[in-house]
């Protein structure tokens, strides 16, 4: 990382769950040049993992890290003294799903009251899904309790009917249990994912990494086979098909009806209200989550 007055440190999100998601950064640092032709001098870190990453930027070891509201509330729940926000959305529509097998009779959220859902009683992805049943009026799913792969494995033999995670996870799943899989989205308008920054960062300096952020996320939407073989030299185990699936099932959920990495008020106390419910989180005010000087800014 180079002394310029815009090097920053970006710590990533979940590289082996979520590969294609971290596309868009890789090309932009390493292959197509957009980072540094805004003057941006990117460093990328292997992410810390789950809330551990907020609390990586809180304290300095990063400037930057991608990451979710549910991993970012649950560092706030662990400490009051988080001094990092968010500063924009990359993934604007939650990407849970219920991932079936390809011959499973089931096919719309309306489906999968009473089936058998694989997961852990206490895991976050299962009480996501659940609430989210709940938020689309639909009946909840009977919970087969199972360690994480354990669920994985009986959705392969059957003795599960679903497992809830992500929809850009399908390649993964794909690839570990060795069935055709196919996702049913639930769709819950509400906020997903997306880039936190330090307090300790000037306005100014957050500008500049969120206009990098959605320009390499535009470009990626043009051009998504860009910086695969940059991202398969870091991750050689995830397969170039999987990297660019992995991306395009994520782009319905983050680019929508508004504008790329933007941010609204109303919709983050929403967000923040169904996450923390989800989660069973004691409520934060919403204001607390983001920066307010990138709400409401609209996209470069």
């Amino acid at each position: 990382m180079g002394p310029g007055r815009d090097s920053l440190r970006l710590s990533f999100y979940c590289t082996t769950c979520l590969p294609g998601y971290h596309l868009p950064y890789v090309a932009a640092a390493e292959t197509n040049g957009l980072f540094a032709g805004l003057g941006l001098d990117i460093e990328l870190l292997e992410p810390s993992g789950g809330p551990d990453n907020i609390e990586r930027v809180s304290s300095g070891g990063a400037d930057f890290c991608l990451t979710s509201v549910a991993h970012y509330l649950t560092a706030r729940a662990r400490s009051a003294d988080i001094a990092a926000r968010f500063v924009a959305i990359v993934v604007q529509r939650s990407p849970m799903a219920a991932l079936v097998a390809e011959g499973s009779p089931f096919r719309v959220p309306a489906d999968l009251t009473g089936c058998r859902l694989g997961g852990p009683a206490d895991g976050g992805f299962i009480a996501d899904f659940q609430a989210s049943l709940d938020h689309l009026g639909i009946g909840r799913s009977e919970l087969v309790p199972l360690d994480y792969l354990e669920a994985w494995d009986a959705l392969a033999n059957g003795t599960v009917d679903a497992v809830a995670d992500y929809v850009d996870v399908l390649p993964r799943l794909r690839h570990i249990t060795g069935i055709a899989v196919r996702a049913i989205p639930l769709e819950v308008e509400v906020y997903s994912s997306g880039l936190v920054a330090a307090d300790r960062l000037s306005d100014e300096r957050v500008a500049s990494m969120c206009e990098g952020v959605v320009a390499s996320l535009e470009r990626q939407r043009l051009h998504p086979e860009e910086g695969v073989e940059a991202l398969l030299d870091r991750y050689p185990d995830i397969g170039r098909a999987a990297a660019i699936e992995g991306w395009s099932l994520g782009v319905a959920n983050i680019f929508t009806d508004v504008p790329t990495g933007s941010m609204d008020a109303g919709w983050w106390a929403a967000t923040v209200d169904f996450v923390s419910a989800a989660r069973g989180l004691a409520p934060v005010e919403p204001e607390s989550v983001y920066r307010p000087a990138r709400v409401g800014v609209p996209a470069p």
